[in-house]
């Protein structure tokens, strides 16, 4: 139970949002599955919830292949899955990572700007954002400013927005047909954080067949592994390469001991999971 005094706003326009989260202790909220958490457990104590679902200028999605996939930050997980087939057919592994977020209830709630303002090593939609080469867009009543994905996070629960700025939409662009697959073991198979999480993109898999790889639960931000893609990039997917794109993978990860799993069975599976999901691709056939 949450037992501290503090008010709660529902703004229906970015200006009176942008003036509530310009004062001292306020804080911005979308499907709030990840605040309430905290403030039950006395973590966050606000003196003022701004909850942001209620703006239509943030309930919005676009697509096409010149300028990406753009949507609002107060759109749903399940709205972008169920009601947006692009998802599915042009970014494929971030698809199959939402499908993996809590369960079916909680993706009504639940957005993707909220899973990255919360800013877990864990969140699970962030690994394939980072592969697609996301950008966020945000905006304060000072203006906006667009920031790669990359450069969001700088640490466990941590990021670079200012008081009263808020993410306005999530940019992806589209670089053409990818395929690929979002791998999470968690300690059971539902509603469950990742105890490691690996998503696994290929970008224009016939033909220049761009390699590319994050990982959520092993470091102390989400990870994007550029030292391995560079490795990787026109080489044949031989045993030896292959084994050797997932130690510099394994190499870059800096896993910790939690509830949910050791730092030596995630740093063993940073290893283990690429050369699986390059196998279940089709991309890579271990011959012994």
């Amino acid at each position: 139970m949450i037992a501290f005094d503090f008010a709660y706003h529902k703004p229906t326009s970015l200006q009176e949002a942008f003036e509530l989260l310009s004062e001292e202790g306020a804080i911005p909220i979308m499907g709030s599955t990840d605040v309430v958490v905290k403030m039950r457990a006395r973590r966050l104590r606000p003196k003022a919830v701004v909850d942001l679902k209620f703006i239509d200028e943030l309930k919005f999605f676009k697509f096409n292949p010149e300028e990406g996939m753009v949507f609002g930050s107060a759109v749903t997980m399940n709205e972008l899955i169920e009601d947006h087939p692009e998802v599915k057919e042009h970014y494929p592994v971030f698809y199959q990572a939402i499908k993996k977020v809590g369960a079916y209830q909680t993706r009504n709630r639940a957005t993707v700007a909220g899973n990255i303002g919360n800013s877990s090593p864990a969140a699970d939609s962030v690994p394939p954002l980072l592969t697609y080469n996301a950008k966020l867009k945000i905006v304060s009543k000072e203006g906006e400013r667009i920031v790669e994905l990359k450069d969001f996070f700088t640490g466990p629960g941590k990021n670079v927005l200012k008081q009263g700025e808020i993410i306005h939409s999530i940019i992806v662009p589209y670089e053409g047909k990818s395929i690929g697959m979002y791998y999470k073991l968690s300690r059971i198979k539902a509603v469950d954080l990742s105890t490691i999480g690996v998503a696994l993109t290929v970008i224009d898999p016939e033909g220049k067949r761009d390699i590319r790889i994050a990982l959520a639960s092993v470091a102390p931000t989400p990870l994007r592994v550029f030292e391995a893609e560079d490795f990787i990039r026109s080489k044949e997917l031989t045993k030896e390469n292959v084994e050797e794109f997932a130690k510099i993978v394994q190499k870059n990860t800096s896993p910790i001991t939690d509830a949910r799993g050791t730092k030596e069975y995630r740093y063993e599976m940073a290893y283990v999971l690429p050369i699986k999901i390059l196998r279940e691709i089709g991309l890579y056939k271990e011959v012994n």
